[in-house]
C-alpha cells in the first residue's frame, strides 16, 4: 500500500521476484522509530514487540563504532571467532541460494531474451517451444499445434488456416523448428501433454526417417549441442519423461542437472550476452538482427507474442531469385545429389528418429490429443526423379504410427496439386505454396477438430 516516506516495510523472495509480507506474516509498516503502524489512511500505535525489535535494532546500530566495524580489516594475524558447524552450514546454503538466485536472474532477464532476439544465436526459435507451450496452456480456446522441421515451419501459416476454417475460437500455432527431427523434438512432448491441445500436427516427412547413429557427424553433434544448452535454460523436473531413456548418453551429457554443471549452460552465453549488453548500453548499438528477420522472435512478454506463434516471419523464395544458368545448376546437380542423402532415403523402423516418434504418438494418443502425422509437400521435380520404392520406408512408418488410436495421415508428398512456383526450394514452401497448403489443409482440419 502507499505510505510516507521513511516507513518500513518487510519483503520476502519468491524465487522470481520480491512480494510484500502481508501484515498477518509480521508484513506491516512501521515508521522509522518503530512506534507507529501505517493502516494506510493515518498512524497508530504499534505493537511492543515490534518496538522493541525495531528499537533494538537501531540502538545496536549505533552503539557499533566504525572502529570495530574496521579493526580487522586486512589483519590476518588477528584472532578469529570460531565458526560452528551450524554456522558453516548456514553460510554455505546462503551462498548457494544466492548463487542460485544470481545465475537464474542472469539467465531469465540477461540471456533468454538475446536468444529470442537471435542476438547470441542465428535464429530465435531455437529458444520458443516451452514458452509456446505455456502460452498455449492458458490460450482458453480449441488449438492445433504444428511440431517439426522447417519444412513445416516455411508450410503453415497458422493465421491463414484460421480464417480459411472460419473459426473465431481456434488458435493454428507453429512451433516447427530449423533443422530439426524427431530425436530432438521429443523433448517437449511433457510440456505438450501438459498444454492439452485439441490437435497435433507432427511431421512424419521421410526427412524424418533417417539414422541418427548413421549420419552423427561433427556437424549434427554441433547441432545436438546447441540446442540441447538453450533447452537447459529452460526445462525443469515436470519435463522429465521417456525421451530421456531414448537420447544417448552423448546428449544426454548435454543437458545440465549434476551438481558440477547445473549452470553449464549459462556459462556457454554468458560471455556473448555480456558483449551484447555493453554493446548496447555503451555503443547504443545491437548484433541481433530487425525484428522483421525471419530469425527474430518477439520475447514472451511482447505484445506480438502469440500472433508470431501462429504467422511468422519467413525469407522470400530462392527459386525466384535464381539466374537462368543457377536455376540450370539447381535442377541437374543439386536435385540428384539431394536424391542420395539420408533424409531423402527413409529406414523402415529401428531409427533413434523412429524410437522418437513412437514415443510422441503413443504419449499423445494415451493423453487424448488428436494427432495428424503431416508429410509435407516436395517439389514436383524432385518427386519425379525418386527411384521405384525409395519411399518405402516412409509409407511404411505413417502406416505404423497410424495404428494408434485418435491417429489420422496427412501425406501430402503425392498430392498433384504442387507447382514449382510454390517452391522456396526442393523440400521448402513459399508463399505461394503457404497458401496451396492453407487452402487445401484447413477443411481436413476443421473435419478432424469436429469429428
Amino acid at each position: 500500500m502507499e505510505s510516507p516516506k521513511g516507513t518500513i516495510q518487510k519483503f520476502v523472495w519468491s524465487g522470481e521476484k520480491w512480494e510484500k509480507i502481508p501484515p498477518e506474516d509480521g508484513g506491516s509498516i512501521f515508521s522509522p522509530d518503530g512506534k507507529e503502524m501505517w493502516t494506510g489512511s493515518g498512524w497508530i500505535t504499534s505493537p511492543p514487540d515490534e518496538q522493541d525489535n525495531l528499537s533494538k535494532a537501531r540502538s545496536d546500530s549505533k552503539k557499533t563504532p566504525l572502529k570495530s566495524l574496521m579493526i580487522s580489516f586486512g589483519n590476518h594475524n588477528k584472532d578469529h571467532s570460531i565458526i560452528s558447524s551450524s554456522d558453516a552450514s548456514f553460510s554455505f546454503v546462503a551462498l548457494a541460494f544466492t548463487f542460485l538466485i544470481t545465475t537464474s536472474i542472469f539467465s531469465s532477464q540477461i540471456i533468454q531474451p538475446l536468444l529470442f532476439d537471435a542476438s547470441v544465436v542465428r535464429t530465435g526459435r531455437y529458444a520458443l517451444t516451452m514458452d509456446a507451450w505455456d502460452s498455449i496452456e492458458e490460450d482458453d480456446a480449441v488449438s492445433v499445434v504444428g511440431i517439426g522441421s522447417s519444412m513445416l515451419q516455411y508450410a503453415m501459416n497458422g493465421t491463414c488456416i484460421e480464417e480459411e476454417m472460419g473459426s473465431s475460437n481456434t488458435f493454428v500455432y507453429n512451433l516447427a523448428i530449423p533443422g530439426s527431427m524427431p530425436y530432438m523434438e521429443m523433448i517437449q512432448t511433457e510440456a505438450a501433454v501438459r498444454a492439452s491441445p485439441d490437435v497435433v500436427m507432427l511431421e512424419v516427412g521421410p526427412n524424418s526417417l533417417w539414422d541418427v547413429d548413421e549420419f552423427s557427424n561433427q556437424g549434427l553433434m554441433d547441432y545436438f549441442e546447441l540446442r540441447l544448452t538453450i533447452l537447459s535454460l529452460i526445462l525443469d523436473r515436470q519435463d522429465d519423461g521417456r525421451w530421456q531413456e531414448i537420447l544417448r548418453d552423448s546428449e544426454l551429457e548435454l543437458l545440465d542437472g549434476r551438481l558440477e554443471d547445473n549452470f553449464r549452460s549459462e556459462s556457454v552465453f554468458a560471455d556473448d550476452a555480456l558483449e551484447e549488453v555493453l554493446r548496447r548500453i555503451i555503443l547504443d548499438d545491437s548484433s541481433a538482427p530487425r525484428t522483421v528477420s525471419a530469425a527474430s522472435v518477439p520475447h514472451p512478454s511482447h505484445e506480438d507474442w502469440h500472433s508470431y506463434l501462429r504467422t511468422q516471419n519467413w525469407l522470400y523464395s530462392k527459386l525466384e531469385l535464381m539466374s537462368e544458368e543457377a536455376r540450370s545448376e539447381w535442377e541437374e546437380v543439386t536435385i540428384p545429389n539431394s536424391l542420395l542423402k539420408g533424409v531423402n532415403n527413409p529406414q523402415n523402423n529401428g531409427t533413434l528418429n523412429h524410437e522418437s516418434l513412437d514415443y510422441m504418438v503413443s504419449r499423445f494418443s494415451e493423453s487424448g490429443i488428436k494427432v495428424v502425422l503431416i508429410s509435407p509437400p516436395l517439389h514436383p521435380l524432385l518427386v519425379g526423379k525418386l527411384s521405384p520404392g525409395q519411399y518405402d520406408g516412409h509409407n511404411h512408418s505413417l502406416s505404423v504410427l497410424s495404428q494408434y488410436d485418435g491417429v489420422e495421415v496427412m501425406n501430402l508428398v503425392w498430392d498433384d496439386y504442387w507447382s514449382d512456383e510454390d517452391f522456396f526450394d526442393h523440400n521448402h514452401l513459399d508463399r505461394h505454396g503457404r497458401q496451396t497448403f492453407c487452402e487445401n489443409i484447413a477443411p481436413r482440419i476443421y473435419e478432424i477438430i469436429e469429428a
